[in-house]
């Protein structure tokens, strides 16, 4: 096949889902396509970076876990031999001498004796048959209890949105169904449940943080990419993108990763699209992360990450960074990455998360002073996730259909908007079938 008979297709964004899509190509040797990326490095918001103290960082608890085969087979080719094999041991802070597994309510055993039995009699007085929202899902879920003391809070912060303006027709195999039978057994017994989850088993680079996976592709890949090529506009009647820069390109097929509201912003797309993309909504969020000097505490060890629905403590995730690999540090330090929220509904000062993450190490006894931290690195993202609102689907609805008979694919965590198909391998593999079924490929 020619170039000159090939469609010409455009990949925006150089993140799991615009780097899955230009592999495709690449692997069915088509030639006449061109991935833009505004930054000078691949892997988008799933991408890692050195500091000058010798740390790596991620941009959150970024690990490799997938039942798709597609993914699972390139993961393999491209990393070869190059990663750990880890178990997810995570924990809900309770208290500095309370450590509650992993999910909350499989292990409410653990809880004090009052609050124990008001969840139980709670599970069993549920009333909520319908749900209409989030709040009410877990209240018809879990009862008030579990509620009261850890799904809503949490959620809360994860959110950092009112749970009745959310959907829970998200959730899928993300949240543990409560089995009333198993939870009794569990408090009897004195059991716990910890391997709950699709991701209990994960892998994660040896080296280069989580991001290595995806910079192995930029020798691949690299003659067909632009970086520092940032979005300006698209005319979608006349199929040409406008790059900050100056740059013009046009396209048969486009597939864009960007997010969603701020394409059809910025595109001569119909009002209905427009008004639609105006009520995406979504959160932002903080990343901090803390070098520490010295040896980690023996009580973190094997330990993944921290939940904390405590309100007073304004991250609602800690994670044990040097657990993923000892190369993450350099050599008599370890790590820790905190995450954040924040939107209109919960604002959050900077200055105020770094404070209270060090007022929590030293308060835990991991820090002796200030001296102790010798490197931080916080990120903010203007992007954290996708709100899944109760009107969200019927807005995606109207806008991926008009975009689809402009043969425009949008993909991945923000350009699908869909938090439930926001993981690195959905990306990668909605890259992939977006190619496929440009090219009438199954």
């Amino acid at each position: 096949m020619s170039k000159k008979k090939e469609k010409r297709i455009i990949i925006l964004g150089g993140g799991p889902a615009g780097i899955g899509a230009a592999y495709r190509l690449k692997e069915l040797g088509h030639e006449n396509w061109k991935l833009y990326e505004k930054e000078n490095f691949l892997g988008g918001l799933s991408a890692s970076f050195n500091d000058d103290k010798g740390f790596i960082w991620d941009t959150g608890g970024h690990i490799y876990f997938s039942k798709n085969d597609i993914f699972n087979k390139v993961f393999k080719k491209i990393q070869g031999k190059n990663y750990f094999e880890k178990e997810r041991h995570q924990f809900i802070f309770w208290g500095k001498n309370t450590l509650i597994p992993y999910p909350f309510q499989n292990n409410i055993r653990h809880l004090p004796a009052n609050e124990l039995i008001k969840c139980l009699k709670d599970l069993a007085d549920v009333k909520f048959l319908n749900p209409k929202n989030f709040l009410e899902f877990n209240l018809a879920s879990f009862g008030a209890g579990i509620t009261e003391y850890f799904m809503g809070p949490y959620n809360e912060k994860v959110w950092a949105h009112p749970l009745k303006k959310i959907s829970f027709s998200w959730i899928g195999n993300r949240v543990s169904r409560i089995d009333l039978g198993k939870i009794l057994e569990n408090v009897i017994l004195k059991k716990d449940e910890k391997n709950w989850g699709p991701n209990f088993n994960f892998k994660y680079p040896k080296k280069g943080g989580s991001g290595d996976f995806w910079q192995r592709f930029k020798p691949i890949l690299k003659d067909n990419i632009i970086f520092g090529s940032e979005f300006k506009k698209i005319d979608l009647k006349k199929k040409k993108i406008y790059f900050v820069d100056g740059k013009i390109s046009d396209y048969d097929f486009l597939i864009s990763s960007l997010p969603l509201d701020f394409f059809i912003k910025n595109s001569n797309a119909s009002q209905d699209s427009k008004m639609a993309a105006k009520n995406l909504i979504h959160n932002s969020g903080f990343v901090l992360g803390l070098g520490i000097k010295g040896n980690q505490p023996l009580e973190l060890k094997n330990k993944i990450a921290f939940y904390l629905p405590q309100r007073n403590i304004l991250f609602q995730r800690m994670i044990i960074f040097k657990n993923f690999t000892p190369h993450i540090a350099p050599k008599g330090h370890w790590s820790l990455i905190f995450e954040a929220s924040f939107s209109k509904y919960k604002k959050l000062n900077k200055d105020r998360l770094v404070e209270n993450a060090l007022y929590f190490v030293k308060k835990m006894g991991w820090v002796k002073s200030k001296k102790g931290i010798v490197s931080k690195n916080l990120r903010r993202f203007e992007y954290f996730y996708p709100v899944p609102t109760l009107d969200r689907d019927k807005n995606l609805n109207k806008i991926q259909k008009e975009l689809g008979k402009k043969n425009i694919h949008s993909i991945g965590r923000f350009g699908a908007w869909k938090y439930e198909k926001g993981n690195m391998d959905h990306g990668f593999v909605m890259g992939v079938e977006a190619v496929n079924s440009i090219l009438n490929l199954k």
